[in-house]
């Protein structure tokens, strides 16, 4: 089972217990629907407990028995729900409304939006394997896609916009967010697997970042030293180096003995002691002696 199926599990496993959430949870699970030629409602799931909820929560809202279609297309089972009822038609073509605004959907407490947001995903919705990538998107219909933005956007999530093939989506990335949409909808068990993903990530990234941190110190510290090594050839060659300060010959012979030394070496082979303040500035002078030739 995919991770976005298990979430769809959990999410149908939980019933409002007030009737206005419930009744929220129904148009939720409505935001996919469509009209048929004869005015019946139509609407299509992918997963079997959402496609048995929606037909408990339609029977018990408008009081009629939802007619409901199995069938099967690339391995993958479809649900088909047509319920012809005026109430439904009606909300059913509000979503449609150019016009319309949040006003279309009923929330008469705090815990509608969260049931309203559960029947959006269940209906519409997916979300990737936290593991792989922070992804969880709503499909859908094109004309319904600034009405329920809107929604979002009040609910302090503004998402972001893709067009698709047959639809239009409505997106998140973040991490954060993803949590916390989760958390709204109530999918309380998965939510735990996305914090620990999200933990693991940041680890990792911590760790590539230190990782990436040292690489670059080790670069740096390579091309100083080759550039050194350089400038000591360059003194060397030119009959320079005997002209420079004692100090400044044995800095050079240390270095161009110990190619690979870090400066810390460098200091440890100096006597007497020399602090690694001084060895840069003796090594800067020697580089620019051989500058100046």
């Amino acid at each position: 089972m995919s991770f976005a199926d298990r979430v769809r599990q959990e999410l149908s496993a939980v019933i409002p217990k007030h009737n206005c959430c419930r009744r929220a949870l129904t148009e939720g699970l409505l935001l996919g629907a469509t009209l048929g030629e004869d005015g019946s409602v139509l609407v299509r799931y992918g997963h079997e407990d959402t496609a048995t909820l929606a037909q408990e929560l339609f029977s018990k809202q408008y009081g009629k028995q939802p007619v409901v279609k199995k069938w099967g297309r690339c391995g993958h089972s479809y649900w088909d729900l047509s319920l012809s009822v005026p109430a439904c038609r009606r909300f059913v073509r509000s979503l449609d409304d150019a016009d319309a605004d949040g006003a279309v959907f009923h929330f008469a407490c705090e815990s509608c939006q969260g049931s309203f947001l559960r029947g959006a995903f269940l209906a519409t919705a997916t979300v990737n394997d936290p593991h792989k990538a922070f992804h969880i998107e709503f499909k859908l219909l094109p004309q319904r896609v600034g009405l329920f933005a809107s929604f979002l956007e009040e609910l302090g999530y503004p998402p972001k916009e893709i067009a698709r093939a047959d639809a239009s989506g409505l997106y998140y990335k973040n991490g954060s967010a993803v949590e916390d949409l989760i958390t709204i909808m109530g999918a309380g068990h998965v939510l735990f697997e996305v914090i620990n993903s999200r933990i693991e990530r940041d680890i990792r990234n911590n760790e590539n970042r230190a990782t990436n941190c040292v690489a670059r110190n080790i670069e740096k510290t390579i091309a100083a030293a080759s550039k050194q090594i350089e400038s000591i050839n360059r003194l060397v060659e030119t009959g320079k180096l005997m002209g420079l300060p004692a100090g400044l010959q044995e800095t050079a012979r240390l270095r161009y003995e110990n190619p690979d030394a870090t400066l810390d070496e460098l200091v440890s082979l100096h006597s007497p002691s020399i602090s690694r303040s001084g060895l840069n500035h003796r090594l800067k002078k020697i580089v620019d002696a051989a500058e100046e030739l």
